[in-house]
């Protein structure tokens, strides 16, 4: 619950310093896959340089409950902790995305500490703007990112 928090906490502090111009959700659908990414970007100046942050429904029910945070530029790097709908439970895994922007594809890590391992290798992802809509609920028939 604390690292629920904490990171409820930076995206609340994020979201405060985007300049009202800047703030434009875009949503990042997996080809292969129902979950969902809404995430936006800010320029928060320093080595990191700018910000990847959102929500993350990794359980494909309309309810993002992960929040991810890393870096933009060619590629997106963002990690998280993905927590289970309506508890204080963690998956057993930290998650790890890069999104390669040229040719549209992801990869998608997994470790629990002492090793990696990867989820998913080059697959499929498509970008639009604006939110994705999880207040509507949606089954397209496709497995999660993360069943194995």
């Amino acid at each position: 619950m604390k690292k629920l928090a904490i990171c409820c906490l930076v995206m609340a502090l994020a979201a405060l310093f985007v300049p009202v111009s800047q703030a434009a959700p875009r949503c990042i659908t997996f080809t292969n896959f129902c979950d969902r990414i809404e995430f936006d970007t800010t320029n928060v100046g320093g080595v990191e340089g700018t910000v990847f942050f959102g929500s993350w429904d990794w359980e494909c029910a309309s309810d993002p409950t992960s929040s991810i945070i890393g870096n933009g530029g060619t590629k997106f790097k963002v990690g998280t902790r993905p927590i289970y709908v309506g508890t204080d439970y963690a998956f057993a895994y930290s998650a790890g995305f890069t999104f390669k922007k040229a040719g549209l594809l992801f990869d998608l890590y997994g470790t629990n500490g002492p090793s990696a391992f990867a989820f998913q290798l080059a697959q499929p992802w498509t970008q639009a703007s604006g939110s994705c809509g999880f207040a509507r609920t949606h089954s397209n028939g496709k497995a999660r990112l993360t069943a194995r």
